[in-house]
């Protein structure tokens, strides 16, 4: 006999009607949906360990990984000094930029806002393409086709719309105008106000948006997959060379690792942001 409870409003109730049926379903919905996400990921891992299921499994091994990384180590190490130099520029330009956006009020302001964020709206394989067509070969005594430097180029223009919006979004989450009256009532200059005043309140914005950029940079494919040339192969490149020409256990290792290295960043980013709003909610 179903267990009866009396209800708020005075009706017995029992287990099955107290059950939310909506919540039920919303749960059964993310676990559809987690499941759909996370089953071609743990099955790369599975690969990674096992090697190919045909001829039947053996023992699991770290093998695969040691070669994936030994043939590639060249690929992830580039991918790695590519995502600083792009971390580092977008950074220096990409935060007095959004404070100028915010703090100042000139002609063109909002149109230039909007066209920050082009670039985060058109497919980095139009960008590839364009890049390309105007760095492919020499022009104007500029020869940078098939360099590292056209790659860095790349990144920056599809990765620096990213710490623009995240740096605006922080200068407006405080009262910057008040702290920059405080500070100049104190003496201070704009250069000294802008690095020792509005630059540690954001500091939380600028680090996750650089983390977010750091792990953009490293899995960058399509404007890649343009410009780059066989000696300047990047960590996205190797992974779809893998697929076609390695192993089944070293390309899925290879896999692993870059999820491995973008989940970390990933969650970096997260921990970052909770320190934020704990400290004040800046970010």
């Amino acid at each position: 006999m179903p267990d009866r409870q009396l209800s708020s409003d005075g009706r017995l109730t029992t287990g099955f009607e107290r059950i939310d049926i909506g919540l039920v379903a919303f749960y059964a919905v993310c676990a559809a949906v987690l499941s759909f996400i996370l089953l071609p990921v743990g099955v790369v891992f599975f690969y990674s360990l096992f090697g190919s299921p045909v001829g039947g499994l053996g023992a699991p091994t770290l093998a695969f990984y040691s070669g994936a990384i030994e043939s590639n180590l060249d690929a992830i190490l580039l991918s790695i000094q590519i995502a600083v130099i792009v971390v580092v520029v977008d950074v220096l330009i990409g935060v007095p930029a959004a404070y100028a956006l915010v703090r100042y009020e000139f002609p063109g302001r909002r149109l230039l806002q909007e066209l920050t964020i082009l670039p985060m709206a058109i497919p980095g394989i139009v960008i590839g393409v364009a890049m390309v067509r105007s760095w492919g070969a020499p022009r104007f005594g500029i020869d940078i086709g098939g360099t590292v430097e056209i790659l860095i180029i790349g990144h920056i223009l599809f990765t620096i719309p990213f710490i623009l919006q995240v740096t605006i979004a922080t200068l407006e989450s405080i009262n910057y105008q008040r702290l920059e009256e405080s500070a100049q009532s104190l003496g201070a200059g704009w250069l000294r106000t802008f690095l020792f005043v509005i630059i540690p309140n954001i500091y939380n914005g600028i680090l996750a948006g650089a983390v977010m950029v750091f792990a953009l940079s490293l899995g960058e494919f399509n404007i890649s997959f343009f410009v780059y040339v066989p000696q300047h192969t990047t960590l996205p490149i190797a992974l779809f060379g893998g697929f076609r020409t390695a192993s089944v256990g070293e390309a899925s290792a290879l896999a692993s690792v870059f999820i491995m290295l973008i989940v970390s960043l990933l969650v970096l980013v997260q921990l970052i942001g909770d320190e934020g709003v704990k400290l004040g909610g800046n970010v």
